[in-house]
Formats: structure tokens, C-alpha cells, sequence
């Protein structure tokens, strides 16, 4: 039986040889970034944010394709469309200086599609398509829009679905699968991005079932992302539950249940909503998952992210893994390597 050392070693040498294979794209995945909001009062980081990514900015930026999902919008001024003063509904409002942030961070793209897109109503979505725009960070979600990239000449598409009105919604399962489908003929490469799951510490489990959270359907994530992986997408992208969550191999595609949160100012992040996986991913060109690698950080709720040498999202996501889904996790290493049918030591 191979020793946890010997595996770790192999394992790095087989991540690092497949960054430098031809027909391959990398691509690094995050949660949930809010950087800060000043509504309905001001809760913005110092120094405009500046500095916000600077101890995260040399991963994020070490992949082809690196992609985020955006919680409010970046705007100024607006009508806030929901009733901040009940209890446990927000409004999220970052403004516009902080735009350069993400693209100085190395964001390529960003979903909007989530619970967030219309706190300002259809305003607050122009605003920040405009934003985005003018940094040159593509964006998907919004009335059903995806994104495109040309890579390593590759056809790159991102689709984003939801539970929120103005998205593709992930309990029209059928609907998103003839969608990928329809994606998948005309692409190499099919990202689904998808916001679902229930909320919070209580939700860090998986599970192949229909999720609620305050009285709210939130979608059964492992139907919705195992169909869309049947219809052809290549890689499951998820986020919502401001947890980690586990990851499986399906028919030769990784899926993430949940990436959590990755850069909330302002907020409670303590225990694991704290933790701020960066998910480095090879594929083939065929869409296959080759090797990938779990880079953990770690934020505060009025500190900037640092990275977290303990490994602990690592750590959380391999345990999740293997609870969740015994059969099709794949091993991850005490730190964070990835691969999905290795020779595994016998205590895993």
C-alpha cells in the first residue's frame, strides 16, 4: 500500500506536468464575493477595498479561465427592491470603484444568476453588466445570458442557472438539460453554473433530495447536476449555501456542490463560512477532469483573505467527499490535491 507521502508527491508531480499538456484548459473556481455593501448602511472595507485579493491574486490569476459568482450589485444610488427590515433579508450595493478590483484580482468571469442579481431591480443589473464591461470581465445569468471565451482553441461557454426570477431556474431540470445540450453542440468546453442549496451551517451536507430554506424551494442539487452532466457539461460549478460542500466525479466530470463564500466584507463568516476554497481544475479537451488542486483561504468578516496553511477547506471538502458520496468521491490529499481514481492509503 502506498504511504500518504509517496501519494501526495506522485499526485503533485501528475498536477503540475498536466498544466504544461497542449489541448488543456485550467480553470480556478470561487464562491460567493461581496465586497462590501453600503446599503442600507455603510459596511465598505477600508481604502476602497483596495487590497482586498492581494494575498489570493497570484492563484487566482494562475489559470486560464478564472471565474466567481457576484452577490449584489455594483452600482451607485438605486431603489432597493426588497424590505431590509425584516429579519434575515439583505440587500447587497458595492459601488463602482470596486469594479477594477476583480479584474486586478484576474476574474475572467462572474454568474450573477443568484438571490442577489435584482436587489436593485433591473437598474442595479445594468449598472453592473456596465461595470464589468468596462473592466473586461465577462458575466452570465441575467435573462438566461451565458458566457464565451476563446482558450488554447478551445469554444468555452458558461451557463448559470438559479432559483431566482430573471434566470434559468435549476428545478426545470428538463429545460437545462436541452439548454446544455444545445451549448454542448456548439462548444468544446461546457461550464454550468448553478446557485441552490440551503443556507448556512446546517446545509453542509449534500444530499440527492429537494432543499429549502426559509419556506423556499432551493433545487435538488445532485439531480440538477448529474442531468446536466448526462446533457454534456464538462464541469459543476456551485454555489449558494455559504458553506463548502463536497465534490464527485460523474461520468468523468467534476462537479462542486458548494464553494462557499470567498470574499464577504462586512458579514459573519465565522467557523466554515469562513473558509474560502480557490478550486483549481485541468480538463482535457474533451472536457474530461484530468487533475486539480484545493487552495485554501480564509477570510474574516472585516479582514481580507489570506491563505490558510492548515489546509482547512481542504481538509472539510475531502471529509464532505467521502461522507456524502462514498462511490464517486475522489481523493484529496491533507493538501488538497485532487485525483479522481488513485491507489489510496488504507485510513481514507
Amino acid at each position: 500500500m502506498i504511504s500518504r507521502p509517496q501519494l501526495h508527491f506522485v499526485l503533485s508531480l501528475l498536477f503540475f506536468f498536466s498544466l504544461g499538456i497542449g489541448d488543456s484548459l485550467t480553470i480556478i473556481a470561487v464562491g460567493d464575493i461581496m465586497m462590501g455593501s453600503d446599503y442600507p448602511i455603510n459596511m465598505l472595507p477600508p481604502n476602497n477595498g483596495s487590497g482586498l485579493f492581494e494575498h489570493v491574486a497570484d492563484v487566482l490569476k494562475s489559470a486560464d479561465l478564472t471565474i466567481g459568482n457576484l452577490e449584489g450589485v455594483i452600482m451607485e444610488g438605486g431603489v432597493c427592491t426588497k424590505k431590509t427590515e425584516k429579519g434575515k433579508v439583505y440587500a447587497f450595493r458595492t459601488p463602482p470603484v470596486f469594479a477594477s478590483h476583480l479584474s486586478d484580482a484576474g476574474f475572467d468571469f462572474l454568474n450573477l444568476a443568484n438571490n442577489h442579481m435584482n436587489d436593485f431591480g433591473p437598474a442595479g443589473i445594468v449598472s453592473t453588466v456596465r461595470e464589468l464591461e468596462a473592466c473586461s470581465i465577462g458575466y452570465g445569468g441575467p435573462d438566461g445570458e451565458v458566457g464565451r471565451f476563446e482558450m488554447n482553441g478551445m469554444r468555452v461557454v458558461i451557463a448559470c442557472f438559479s432559483t431566482s426570477p430573471g434566470t434559468d431556474v435549476i428545478t426545470d431540470i428538463r429545460g437545462a438539460q436541452r439548454k446544455v445540450a444545445s451549448l454542448a453542440r456548439d462548444s468544446d468546453i461546457v461550464i454550468v453554473s448553478f446557485h441552490g442549496g440551503g443556507e448556512g451551517l446546517g446545509y453542509l451536507h449534500t444530499r440527492d433530495a429537494l432543499e429549502y430554506f426559509l419556506g423556499q424551494p432551493r433545487g435538488n442539487v445532485v439531480e440538477f447536476s448529474r442531468a446536466v452532466v448526462d446533457s454534456g457539461a464538462d464541469f459543476v460549478w456551485g454555489h449558494g449555501p455559504h458553506v463548502p460542500r463536497a465534490i464527485e466525479i460523474y461520468n468523468n466530470r467534476l462537479i462542486a456542490y458548494s464553494l462557499g463564500n470567498f470574499c464577504t466584507w462586512g458579514f459573519n463568516v465565522g467557523q466554515e463560512r469562513g473558509y474560502a476554497p480557490m478550486l483549481k481544475l485541468v480538463l482535457d479537451s474533451t472536457g474530461a477532469f484530468m487533475q486539480g488542486e484545493i487552495l485554501s483561504a480564509l477570510q474574516r468578516s472585516d479582514r481580507i483573505l489570506v491563505i490558510d496553511e492548515q489546509h482547512s477547506a481542504a481538509h472539510l471538502m475531502a471529509a464532505l467527499s467521502r461522507q456524502d458520496f462514498p462511490e464517486s468521491a475522489p481523493y484529496i490529499t491533507e493538501l488538497g490535491s485532487i485525483v479522481a481514481c488513485p491507489e489510496k492509503p488504507e485510513d481514507y
